[in-house]
Protein backbone atom coordinates (compact mmCIF):
# COMPACT_ATOMS: atom_id res chain seq x y z
CA UNK A 1 0.00 0.00 0.00
CA UNK A 2 1.43 3.37 -1.06
CA UNK A 3 0.73 6.08 1.51
CA UNK A 4 0.58 9.81 0.87
CA UNK A 5 3.86 10.30 2.73
CA UNK A 6 5.59 7.72 0.55
CA UNK A 7 4.19 9.37 -2.60
CA UNK A 8 5.68 12.67 -1.45
CA UNK A 9 9.08 11.10 -0.85
CA UNK A 10 9.07 9.37 -4.21
CA UNK A 11 8.01 12.61 -5.85
CA UNK A 12 10.87 14.46 -4.17
CA UNK A 13 13.38 11.96 -5.53
CA UNK A 14 11.87 12.35 -9.01
CA UNK A 15 11.95 16.14 -8.88
CA UNK A 16 8.27 16.96 -8.29
CA UNK A 17 7.94 20.75 -8.96
CA UNK A 18 5.34 21.06 -6.18
CA UNK A 19 8.11 20.19 -3.72
CA UNK A 20 10.45 22.90 -4.98
CA UNK A 21 12.73 20.53 -6.92
CA UNK A 22 13.34 20.68 -10.63
CA UNK A 23 12.86 17.53 -12.72
CA UNK A 24 15.89 15.42 -13.52
CA UNK A 25 17.50 16.25 -16.85
CA UNK A 26 19.60 13.60 -18.60
CA UNK A 27 23.26 14.56 -18.85
CA UNK A 28 23.29 14.20 -22.62
CA UNK A 29 20.54 16.84 -22.97
CA UNK A 30 22.12 19.34 -20.61
CA UNK A 31 24.23 22.11 -22.14
CA UNK A 32 24.41 24.72 -19.39
CA UNK A 33 24.63 24.70 -15.63
CA UNK A 34 21.33 25.51 -13.90
CA UNK A 35 23.32 26.24 -10.76
CA UNK A 36 25.99 28.49 -12.21
CA UNK A 37 23.33 30.46 -14.06
CA UNK A 38 21.45 31.27 -10.86
CA UNK A 39 22.15 34.76 -9.60
CA UNK A 40 24.06 34.91 -6.35
CA UNK A 41 25.31 31.33 -6.49
CA UNK A 42 27.52 31.12 -9.58
CA UNK A 43 30.19 33.34 -8.01
CA UNK A 44 30.36 31.11 -4.93
CA UNK A 45 30.87 27.94 -6.94
CA UNK A 46 33.48 29.55 -9.17
CA UNK A 47 35.23 30.82 -6.09
CA UNK A 48 35.52 27.23 -4.91
CA UNK A 49 36.99 26.23 -8.28
CA UNK A 50 33.95 24.55 -9.85
CA UNK A 51 33.02 24.68 -13.53
CA UNK A 52 30.08 23.19 -15.34
CA UNK A 53 30.82 20.17 -17.55
CA UNK A 54 27.96 20.19 -20.04
CA UNK A 55 28.99 16.92 -21.67
CA UNK A 56 28.63 14.94 -18.46
CA UNK A 57 26.10 17.22 -16.78
CA UNK A 58 28.33 17.69 -13.72
CA UNK A 59 29.64 20.47 -11.57
CA UNK A 60 33.35 19.69 -11.55
CA UNK A 61 36.37 21.00 -9.65
CA UNK A 62 39.63 19.75 -11.13
CA UNK A 63 43.37 20.00 -10.41
CA UNK A 64 46.41 18.69 -12.27
CA UNK A 65 49.74 17.88 -10.66
CA UNK A 66 52.64 15.44 -10.80
CA UNK A 67 53.51 12.54 -8.53
CA UNK A 68 56.52 14.56 -7.40
CA UNK A 69 54.12 17.23 -6.11
CA UNK A 70 52.64 14.54 -3.84
CA UNK A 71 56.08 13.40 -2.71
CA UNK A 72 55.74 9.93 -4.22
CA UNK A 73 57.69 8.00 -6.83
CA UNK A 74 55.89 6.91 -9.98
CA UNK A 75 58.31 3.97 -10.29
CA UNK A 76 56.97 2.44 -7.08
CA UNK A 77 53.47 2.44 -8.56
CA UNK A 78 54.58 0.27 -11.49
CA UNK A 79 52.69 -2.94 -12.16
CA UNK A 80 55.33 -5.37 -10.90
CA UNK A 81 55.80 -3.49 -7.62
CA UNK A 82 52.06 -3.23 -6.94
CA UNK A 83 51.45 -6.88 -7.77
CA UNK A 84 53.62 -7.81 -4.77
CA UNK A 85 50.96 -6.31 -2.52
CA UNK A 86 48.00 -8.32 -3.70
CA UNK A 87 46.90 -10.73 -6.39
CA UNK A 88 43.97 -8.37 -6.97
CA UNK A 89 46.34 -5.95 -8.70
CA UNK A 90 46.60 -6.73 -12.43
CA UNK A 91 50.10 -7.40 -13.70
CA UNK A 92 49.90 -4.60 -16.26
CA UNK A 93 47.87 -1.68 -14.79
CA UNK A 94 48.38 1.58 -16.65
CA UNK A 95 45.75 3.77 -14.95
CA UNK A 96 45.21 3.85 -11.18
CA UNK A 97 42.14 5.62 -9.79
CA UNK A 98 41.76 6.65 -6.13
CA UNK A 99 38.19 7.16 -4.95
CA UNK A 100 36.42 8.53 -1.88
CA UNK A 101 32.89 9.75 -1.13
CA UNK A 102 31.47 12.36 1.23
CA UNK A 103 27.90 11.50 2.19
CA UNK A 104 24.92 12.84 4.12
CA UNK A 105 25.42 10.20 6.83
CA UNK A 106 27.61 7.34 7.97
CA UNK A 107 25.12 4.56 7.25
CA UNK A 108 24.76 2.62 4.01
CA UNK A 109 20.96 2.70 3.86
CA UNK A 110 18.85 4.17 1.10
CA UNK A 111 18.58 7.46 3.00
CA UNK A 112 22.33 8.11 2.77
CA UNK A 113 23.24 10.12 -0.33
CA UNK A 114 26.77 10.82 -1.62
CA UNK A 115 27.02 14.54 -2.29
CA UNK A 116 30.73 14.76 -3.17
CA UNK A 117 32.70 12.34 -5.35
CA UNK A 118 36.49 12.60 -5.14
CA UNK A 119 38.74 11.03 -7.79
CA UNK A 120 42.48 11.04 -8.43
CA UNK A 121 43.68 9.35 -11.62
CA UNK A 122 47.40 8.60 -11.93
CA UNK A 123 48.81 7.77 -15.34
CA UNK A 124 52.58 7.57 -15.39
CA UNK A 125 53.83 10.51 -13.36
CA UNK A 126 50.75 12.70 -13.92
CA UNK A 127 47.89 13.11 -11.43
CA UNK A 128 44.46 14.41 -12.44
CA UNK A 129 42.16 15.17 -9.50
CA UNK A 130 38.42 15.85 -9.76
CA UNK A 131 35.52 16.50 -7.40
CA UNK A 132 31.86 16.28 -8.41
CA UNK A 133 29.24 18.04 -6.32
CA UNK A 134 25.55 17.16 -6.03
CA UNK A 135 23.77 20.51 -5.89
CA UNK A 136 20.20 19.24 -5.60
CA UNK A 137 18.81 16.11 -3.98
CA UNK A 138 16.98 13.94 -6.44
CA UNK A 139 19.31 14.81 -9.31
CA UNK A 140 22.17 12.41 -8.71
CA UNK A 141 21.69 10.26 -11.83
CA UNK A 142 24.36 12.15 -13.86
CA UNK A 143 26.89 11.68 -11.05
CA UNK A 144 26.14 7.97 -10.75
CA UNK A 145 26.33 7.55 -14.53
CA UNK A 146 29.68 9.34 -14.63
CA UNK A 147 30.98 7.28 -11.69
CA UNK A 148 30.19 4.00 -13.46
CA UNK A 149 31.96 5.26 -16.57
CA UNK A 150 34.95 6.29 -14.45
CA UNK A 151 35.16 2.83 -12.86
CA UNK A 152 34.92 1.16 -16.24
CA UNK A 153 37.77 3.27 -17.66
CA UNK A 154 40.35 2.50 -14.95
CA UNK A 155 42.68 -0.48 -14.63
CA UNK A 156 42.85 -0.45 -10.82
CA UNK A 157 40.57 1.19 -8.24
CA UNK A 158 42.08 2.07 -4.84
CA UNK A 159 39.92 2.97 -1.82
CA UNK A 160 40.06 3.02 1.96
CA UNK A 161 37.20 0.91 3.35
CA UNK A 162 35.61 1.13 -0.08
CA UNK A 163 34.70 -2.56 -0.16
CA UNK A 164 32.48 -2.12 2.90
CA UNK A 165 31.18 1.41 2.40
CA UNK A 166 31.82 3.45 -0.78
CA UNK A 167 31.16 0.83 -3.45
CA UNK A 168 28.09 -0.78 -1.80
CA UNK A 169 26.66 2.70 -1.33
CA UNK A 170 27.30 3.57 -4.97
CA UNK A 171 25.49 0.42 -6.06
CA UNK A 172 22.55 1.41 -3.87
CA UNK A 173 22.46 4.84 -5.49
CA UNK A 174 22.34 3.20 -8.92
CA UNK A 175 19.07 1.56 -7.93
CA UNK A 176 17.65 4.67 -6.26
CA UNK A 177 18.57 6.93 -9.20
CA UNK A 178 17.23 4.49 -11.79
CA UNK A 179 20.61 3.95 -13.49
CA UNK A 180 20.28 0.69 -15.38
CA UNK A 181 23.87 -0.25 -16.18
CA UNK A 182 26.05 -3.28 -15.57
CA UNK A 183 28.42 -2.96 -12.63
CA UNK A 184 32.01 -2.80 -13.98
CA UNK A 185 34.40 -5.64 -13.06
CA UNK A 186 37.24 -3.28 -12.17
CA UNK A 187 40.05 -4.70 -9.99
CA UNK A 188 39.66 -3.12 -6.56
CA UNK A 189 42.32 -2.75 -3.88
CA UNK A 190 40.95 -1.73 -0.47
CA UNK A 191 43.86 -0.45 1.63
CA UNK A 192 42.13 -0.74 5.02
CA UNK A 193 42.48 -4.55 5.40
CA UNK A 194 46.11 -4.28 4.31
CA UNK A 195 46.81 -1.59 6.91
CA UNK A 196 45.23 -3.76 9.59
CA UNK A 197 47.46 -6.68 8.62
CA UNK A 198 50.71 -4.75 8.41
CA UNK A 199 50.41 -2.25 11.27
CA UNK A 200 48.12 -4.06 13.73
CA UNK A 201 50.69 -4.08 16.55
CA UNK A 202 51.23 -0.32 16.84
CA UNK A 203 47.99 1.36 15.74
CA UNK A 204 45.27 1.80 18.33
CA UNK A 205 42.82 2.52 15.51
CA UNK A 206 43.04 2.38 11.72
CA UNK A 207 41.27 5.55 10.60
CA UNK A 208 42.91 7.18 7.58
CA UNK A 209 43.89 10.21 9.64
CA UNK A 210 45.55 8.00 12.27
CA UNK A 211 47.45 6.17 9.52
CA UNK A 212 48.59 9.50 8.07
CA UNK A 213 50.06 10.50 11.43
CA UNK A 214 51.68 7.18 12.42
CA UNK A 215 52.68 5.68 9.08
CA UNK A 216 53.03 8.58 6.63
CA UNK A 217 54.24 11.14 9.16
CA UNK A 218 51.66 13.70 7.99
CA UNK A 219 49.60 16.04 10.13
CA UNK A 220 46.46 17.85 9.02
CA UNK A 221 46.17 21.35 10.45
CA UNK A 222 42.66 22.75 10.89
CA UNK A 223 41.13 19.81 9.04
CA UNK A 224 37.35 19.39 9.16
CA UNK A 225 36.37 16.16 10.96
CA UNK A 226 34.58 13.85 8.54
CA UNK A 227 31.56 13.58 10.84
CA UNK A 228 30.88 17.32 10.35
CA UNK A 229 30.73 17.12 6.55
CA UNK A 230 27.01 16.17 6.39
CA UNK A 231 25.97 19.20 8.42
CA UNK A 232 27.96 21.50 6.10
CA UNK A 233 26.09 20.06 3.15
CA UNK A 234 22.68 20.50 4.83
CA UNK A 235 23.68 24.08 5.60
CA UNK A 236 24.45 24.61 1.91
CA UNK A 237 21.07 23.18 0.86
CA UNK A 238 19.23 25.42 3.32
CA UNK A 239 21.07 28.66 2.58
CA UNK A 240 22.16 28.20 -1.03
CA UNK A 241 25.64 29.47 -0.10
CA UNK A 242 28.32 26.96 -1.23
CA UNK A 243 31.23 28.62 0.59
CA UNK A 244 30.80 26.55 3.82
CA UNK A 245 31.64 23.52 1.66
CA UNK A 246 35.24 24.71 1.21
CA UNK A 247 36.41 22.78 4.28
CA UNK A 248 34.60 19.65 3.04
CA UNK A 249 36.32 19.92 -0.34
CA UNK A 250 39.72 20.25 1.32
CA UNK A 251 39.03 17.28 3.61
CA UNK A 252 37.98 15.08 0.68
CA UNK A 253 40.99 16.16 -1.38
CA UNK A 254 43.35 15.23 1.45
CA UNK A 255 41.64 11.84 1.82
CA UNK A 256 41.97 10.99 -1.86
CA UNK A 257 45.57 12.13 -2.27
CA UNK A 258 46.56 10.35 0.94
CA UNK A 259 45.50 7.09 -0.71
CA UNK A 260 48.22 7.55 -3.34
CA UNK A 261 50.81 8.33 -0.67
CA UNK A 262 49.71 5.37 1.42
CA UNK A 263 49.85 2.95 -1.51
CA UNK A 264 53.41 4.00 -2.27
CA UNK A 265 54.34 3.63 1.42
CA UNK A 266 52.91 0.11 1.48
CA UNK A 267 55.07 -0.86 -1.49
CA UNK A 268 58.14 0.45 0.33
CA UNK A 269 57.07 -1.28 3.52
CA UNK A 270 56.71 -4.70 1.90
CA UNK A 271 60.13 -4.16 0.30
CA UNK A 272 61.48 -3.81 3.88
CA UNK A 273 62.51 -0.17 3.59
CA UNK A 274 62.95 0.86 7.22
CA UNK A 275 60.06 -0.86 9.03
CA UNK A 276 59.24 0.07 12.60
CA UNK A 277 60.50 -2.60 15.09
CA UNK A 278 56.90 -3.51 15.94
CA UNK A 279 56.07 -4.17 12.28
CA UNK A 280 58.48 -7.03 11.59
CA UNK A 281 56.14 -9.75 12.85
CA UNK A 282 53.21 -8.51 10.75
CA UNK A 283 55.50 -8.21 7.74
CA UNK A 284 56.57 -11.81 8.17
CA UNK A 285 52.96 -12.97 8.40
CA UNK A 286 52.08 -10.96 5.28
CA UNK A 287 55.03 -12.33 3.28
CA UNK A 288 54.30 -15.88 4.43
CA UNK A 289 50.67 -15.55 3.35
CA UNK A 290 51.91 -14.42 -0.07
CA UNK A 291 53.81 -17.72 -0.38
CA UNK A 292 57.39 -16.46 0.03
CA UNK A 293 58.44 -18.85 2.80
CA UNK A 294 62.15 -18.16 2.57
CA UNK A 295 61.58 -14.42 2.73
CA UNK A 296 59.18 -14.83 5.66
CA UNK A 297 61.76 -16.91 7.58
CA UNK A 298 64.30 -14.12 7.25
CA UNK A 299 61.80 -11.49 8.41
CA UNK A 300 60.81 -13.61 11.43
CA UNK A 301 64.49 -13.95 12.33
CA UNK A 302 64.82 -10.16 12.20
CA UNK A 303 61.70 -9.74 14.35
CA UNK A 304 63.09 -12.21 16.88
CA UNK A 305 66.15 -10.03 17.40
CA UNK A 306 64.78 -6.48 17.20
CA UNK A 307 61.05 -6.51 18.01
CA UNK A 308 59.87 -5.68 21.54
CA UNK A 309 58.26 -8.34 23.77
CA UNK A 310 56.04 -10.25 23.25
CA UNK A 311 56.43 -9.83 19.48
CA UNK A 312 59.95 -11.27 19.50
CA UNK A 313 58.75 -14.50 21.08
CA UNK A 314 55.77 -14.76 18.72
CA UNK A 315 58.09 -14.28 15.73
CA UNK A 316 60.46 -16.97 16.98
CA UNK A 317 57.58 -19.43 17.31
CA UNK A 318 56.28 -18.68 13.82
CA UNK A 319 59.79 -19.12 12.41
CA UNK A 320 60.20 -22.51 14.11
CA UNK A 321 56.79 -23.68 12.85
CA UNK A 322 57.69 -22.51 9.35
CA UNK A 323 60.97 -24.48 9.38
CA UNK A 324 59.17 -27.58 10.63
CA UNK A 325 56.49 -27.24 7.95
CA UNK A 326 59.20 -27.10 5.27
CA UNK A 327 60.81 -30.27 6.59
CA UNK A 328 64.01 -28.51 7.73
CA UNK A 329 64.31 -30.66 10.85
CA UNK A 330 67.84 -29.65 11.92
CA UNK A 331 67.10 -25.93 11.66
CA UNK A 332 63.75 -26.37 13.37
CA UNK A 333 65.40 -28.31 16.20
CA UNK A 334 67.87 -25.46 16.77
CA UNK A 335 65.05 -22.91 16.67
CA UNK A 336 62.95 -24.80 19.23
CA UNK A 337 65.98 -25.26 21.48
CA UNK A 338 66.73 -21.53 21.35
CA UNK A 339 63.12 -20.67 22.23
CA UNK A 340 63.15 -23.07 25.19
CA UNK A 341 66.43 -21.69 26.55
CA UNK A 342 65.32 -18.07 26.13
CA UNK A 343 61.68 -18.16 27.20
CA UNK A 344 60.92 -21.67 28.53
CA UNK A 345 58.00 -21.72 26.13
CA UNK A 346 55.80 -24.84 26.51
CA UNK A 347 55.27 -25.19 22.76
CA UNK A 348 59.03 -25.40 22.27
CA UNK A 349 59.32 -28.05 24.99
CA UNK A 350 56.54 -30.11 23.42
CA UNK A 351 58.12 -29.86 19.95
CA UNK A 352 61.47 -30.97 21.36
CA UNK A 353 59.82 -33.88 23.21
CA UNK A 354 58.24 -35.03 19.96
CA UNK A 355 61.58 -34.82 18.19
CA UNK A 356 63.37 -36.77 20.94
CA UNK A 357 60.73 -39.47 21.10
CA UNK A 358 59.82 -40.02 17.47
CA UNK A 359 62.89 -38.95 15.50
CA UNK A 360 65.80 -39.59 17.83
CA UNK A 361 64.20 -42.46 19.78
CA UNK A 362 65.47 -40.95 23.03
CA UNK A 363 62.62 -41.81 25.38
CA UNK A 364 64.58 -40.98 28.52
CA UNK A 365 65.54 -37.55 27.22
CA UNK A 366 61.96 -36.89 26.14
CA UNK A 367 60.69 -37.92 29.60
CA UNK A 368 63.16 -35.66 31.39
CA UNK A 369 62.28 -32.68 29.16
CA UNK A 370 58.54 -33.35 29.60
CA UNK A 371 59.01 -33.19 33.37
CA UNK A 372 60.79 -29.84 33.02
CA UNK A 373 57.96 -28.65 30.80
CA UNK A 374 55.39 -29.76 33.39
CA UNK A 375 57.10 -27.77 36.13
CA UNK A 376 57.09 -24.60 33.98
CA UNK A 377 53.79 -25.18 32.17
CA UNK A 378 50.94 -22.69 32.50
CA UNK A 379 47.35 -23.78 32.99
CA UNK A 380 46.18 -25.78 30.00
CA UNK A 381 49.63 -27.05 29.11
CA UNK A 382 50.15 -28.96 32.38
CA UNK A 383 47.74 -31.75 31.45
CA UNK A 384 49.36 -32.12 28.03
CA UNK A 385 52.76 -32.63 29.62
CA UNK A 386 51.30 -34.91 32.30
CA UNK A 387 49.69 -37.08 29.66
CA UNK A 388 52.98 -37.19 27.72
CA UNK A 389 54.89 -38.21 30.87
CA UNK A 390 52.35 -40.95 31.62
CA UNK A 391 52.64 -42.30 28.08
CA UNK A 392 56.46 -42.15 28.02
CA UNK A 393 56.64 -44.01 31.32
CA UNK A 394 54.28 -46.64 29.97
CA UNK A 395 56.59 -47.08 26.95
CA UNK A 396 59.63 -47.42 29.20
CA UNK A 397 57.88 -50.29 31.04
CA UNK A 398 57.84 -51.41 34.69
CA UNK A 399 61.61 -51.01 34.93
CA UNK A 400 61.37 -47.39 34.04
CA UNK A 401 61.22 -44.58 36.57
CA UNK A 402 58.19 -44.80 38.84
CA UNK A 403 55.84 -42.14 40.13
CA UNK A 404 56.10 -41.30 43.85
CA UNK A 405 52.74 -41.24 45.54
CA UNK A 406 51.60 -39.07 48.43
CA UNK A 407 52.59 -41.85 50.89
CA UNK A 408 56.11 -42.14 49.54
CA UNK A 409 55.65 -45.49 47.81
CA UNK A 410 56.51 -45.94 44.16
CA UNK A 411 53.96 -46.96 41.55
CA UNK A 412 55.78 -49.07 39.00
CA UNK A 413 52.91 -49.08 36.50
CA UNK A 414 51.44 -45.57 36.21
CA UNK A 415 49.25 -46.67 33.31
CA UNK A 416 47.17 -48.66 35.81
CA UNK A 417 45.32 -45.38 36.41
CA UNK A 418 43.31 -46.13 33.27
CA UNK A 419 42.22 -49.57 34.40
CA UNK A 420 38.82 -50.14 36.06
CA UNK A 421 39.16 -49.73 39.78
CA UNK A 422 42.63 -48.15 39.52
CA UNK A 423 43.66 -44.59 40.18
CA UNK A 424 42.18 -42.04 37.80
CA UNK A 425 44.31 -39.94 35.46
CA UNK A 426 43.31 -36.79 37.36
CA UNK A 427 44.59 -38.37 40.58
CA UNK A 428 47.92 -39.09 38.92
CA UNK A 429 48.20 -35.47 37.76
CA UNK A 430 47.46 -34.31 41.30
CA UNK A 431 50.30 -36.50 42.59
CA UNK A 432 52.72 -35.04 40.07
CA UNK A 433 51.76 -31.47 41.00
CA UNK A 434 51.84 -32.17 44.75
CA UNK A 435 48.08 -32.00 45.20
CA UNK A 436 45.57 -34.20 46.97
CA UNK A 437 44.90 -37.35 44.92
CA UNK A 438 41.92 -38.45 47.01
CA UNK A 439 39.76 -35.56 45.80
CA UNK A 440 40.63 -36.13 42.17
CA UNK A 441 40.11 -39.87 42.64
CA UNK A 442 36.47 -39.33 43.53
CA UNK A 443 35.86 -36.98 40.58
CA UNK A 444 36.50 -39.44 37.78
CA UNK A 445 36.78 -43.21 37.39
CA UNK A 446 36.95 -45.14 34.19
CA UNK A 447 34.01 -47.54 34.17
CA UNK A 448 33.53 -50.23 31.59
CA UNK A 449 30.39 -49.80 29.53
CA UNK A 450 27.86 -52.60 30.06
CA UNK A 451 27.78 -55.19 27.32
CA UNK A 452 24.91 -54.79 24.92
CA UNK A 453 22.96 -57.97 24.36
CA UNK A 454 22.72 -59.31 20.89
Amino acid sequence: MVTSELRLRLGALQGDPRLGLSPRVPAAQTSASPVLDEEGRSAGFRQLGFDWDGRRGLLVRSLDMSTADLGISADLLAADRLHNLSDVVPKVPTTITYFDLETTGLQRGTGTVPFLYGWAVITGDRVHFEQWLLTQLGQEAPLVEAAISQLRATDLLVTYNGASYDLPLLRTRMVMAGVDRAWPATPHLDLLPMVRKLFRHRLDRCSLRRVEESVLGLSRDHDLPGREAPERYWQFLRSGDPLPLAAVLEHNQQDVLSLARLLERLVRHVDLEGPHPSDWLSLGRFIEARGDLRGAEGVYRRAETCSPPPLDRAAALRRARLLRRQGLEDQARQAWSSIWERWHDPEAAEAMCIDLEHRQNDLGGALELAREGLRAAPVGWDQRFARRIWRLQSRLGPTGPGVPSAGGRTVGKPWSGWLPGGESYEAWIALRRGGDPSRALGERRLVRAPAVGR
